[in-house]
């Protein structure tokens, strides 16, 4: 079983045998050259590389061709259309030449990098990548460390500059999405509600961000959030980190869901119990991005709470049950309809808490893997969005186009929601669970965004994100990064979204 300081180890760079980035003009003093080709350009590369003549290049995606140059190995590789890469192929792309040069197991390799603005997607993919679970075996060997060049002729003087400028900012949001996707493998039994909460504690003090762990006190008052833990041994816990805008006078809270553990409750899981350890992820999206902001030293629009609601979902004899009524920090009454719909239990109240806590806010941002509605409904490629402001949807998508983590918004329609009881304010699952389930899920958190007490409307815009698919929960890998952690999902359209 780890400590916290374990955990707090494995979260520094320094020992994740990541390979060291750099940028150069030449290529020739390096083991390998990854070369990709691109349709658009095919033709002039054999024109200005007598080496290249003799392989009738397309540039089409799959060609490939290896071959040996003064010593060197060349790994020539189509790559389709070159107006057509975006952040996530750019991201990819470097991500799965870097894990094909590690298997060759030499000490450097070159990939060219057609564009500087390529960078620092480029860092991001081979740092992601690089990231390799055997860093929780304590005994398995240490290989020394890959160095990766990205390389271009045009890589001197101002534009190697900018290059490097991008790398390093590149390095900084990957370490902020393996810090989440760390977290997210670390195994349950170490990564309980209390060590997660120190953990969180003791890296917003290392990085100069006021961090609050809310009172067992406090929190009495907020059932939702206390139920979900009823069946287990460990308390259910809510850190805010807060980074303040000079001047602001509106306020952002951006909510994470953080189960430790999701058992399914009562009514349980069944055979869907593994990788469960991972339901703490939107909790750690949340963190990461403030280790993104901070690293990247990004400027917010608004001061900004980020809140971690903690809780583990066991079977416990004291454990909730459906039929249960509970009463939110606002006083809301809420039937629970099955105990797998949890999260969006300890979302709510952290929402009541922030309302309670704080004027003026502006914007309600929640992230979380909340239902397989969701994977069914978009599968692993978008993340679910659903959002009461046309404008903040539009945000929202475009943050995903430009950060490389797509975003999917579904309709804002109150229709859809048929989270009723007959006993309670709120039922915690729609009367028609299985039809449009991860809407479902997010108009249950609308209810608790601050709203009119007159007319009823919202106050505040509301802007939810469904991870449950996009995060690939059980961590089966793909050619771009390695098999074992998730894919390190909502950092980048969530500092997108809360920067200047």
């Amino acid at each position: 079983m780890m400590t916290v300081k374990d955990i707090l180890n494995l979260t520094d760079v320094k020992n994740q045998n990541l390979p060291k980035i750099v940028a150069d003009s030449a290529f020739k003093k390096y083991d390998v050259l990854y070369l990709p080709v691109f349709e658009e350009s095919a033709q002039n590369m054999m024109k200005d590389c007598k080496e290249l003549k003799s392989l009738k290049l397309t540039g089409k995606k799959k060609e490939a061709h290896n071959l040996v140059v003064d010593g060197q190995l060349w790994k020539v590789r189509g790559m389709g259309k070159k107006g057509k890469m975006t952040p996530r192929t750019i991201r990819r792309m470097f991500g799965s030449m870097f894990l094909g040069g590690e298997v060759v197991r030499l000490k450097s390799i070159a990939i060219l990098c057609d564009e500087a603005d390529w960078a620092y997607f480029a860092a991001i993919g081979i740092h992601v990548a690089a990231l390799n679970p055997s860093i929780y075996k304590p005994k398995a060997p240490k290989k020394p460390a890959l160095t990766v060049a990205l390389v271009n002729e045009s890589f001197k003087g101002a534009t190697l500059a900018k290059v490097k400028k991008e790398v390093k900012r590149g390095e900084n949001t990957a370490e902020a999405k393996n810090l989440m996707r760390i977290l997210g493998a670390t195994p349950p039994n170490s990564l309980s509600t209390e060590a997660y909460a120190e953990v969180v504690q003791k890296l917003a003090r290392k990085w100069g961000v006021k961090c609050k762990n809310v009172s067992k006190r406090e929190l009495k008052k907020y059932e939702l959030l206390n139920a979900v833990s009823h069946g287990s041994g460990h308390d259910s816990k809510l850190l805010i980190l807060t980074i303040p805008v000079k001047g602001s006078k509106k306020n952002t809270v951006v909510v994470g869901k953080g189960i430790c553990y999701d058992s399914g409750g009562m009514q349980g899981k069944g055979s869907h119990m593994k990788s469960m350890k991972e339901d703490m992820a939107g909790s750690a999206s949340v963190l990461s991005t403030v280790l993104n902001i901070v690293k990247n030293k990004h400027q917010l629009k608004e001061t900004t709470h980020f809140l971690l609601p903690l809780a583990e979902n066991m079977m416990g004899t004291s454990a909730q049950r459906a039929d249960d009524v509970w009463t939110a920090g606002d006083g809301q009454t809420v039937e629970i309809v099955h105990t797998d719909a949890e999260g969006r239990l300890v979302m709510g109240d952290a929402i009541c808490y922030a309302k309670n806590n704080l004027k003026n806010i502006d914007k309600v941002y929640t992230i979380a893997t909340l239902t397989g509605s969701c994977v069914v409904a978009l599968g692993e490629v978008y993340t679910g969005n659903l959002c009461n402001d046309d404008e903040l949807r539009q945000e929202a998508v475009e943050a995903g186009q430009k950060t490389g983590d797509l975003v999917f918004s579904g309709p804002w329609d109150l229709e859809y929601d048929d989270n009723i009881s007959p006993v309670a304010d709120v039922a915690n699952l729609g009367q028609k669970e299985r039809d449009a389930g991860w809407l479902k899920a997010g108009y249950y958190l609308a209810r608790f965004v601050p709203k009119d007490k007159k007319t009823g409307e919202h106050t505040a815009k509301f802007c939810h994100f469904d991870i449950a698919g996009s995060i690939d929960m059980d961590g089966s890998g793909a050619p771009h990064r390695r098999k074992g952690f998730s894919s390190g999902v909502g950092v980048g359209f969530l500092t997108e979204l809360l920067s200047k």
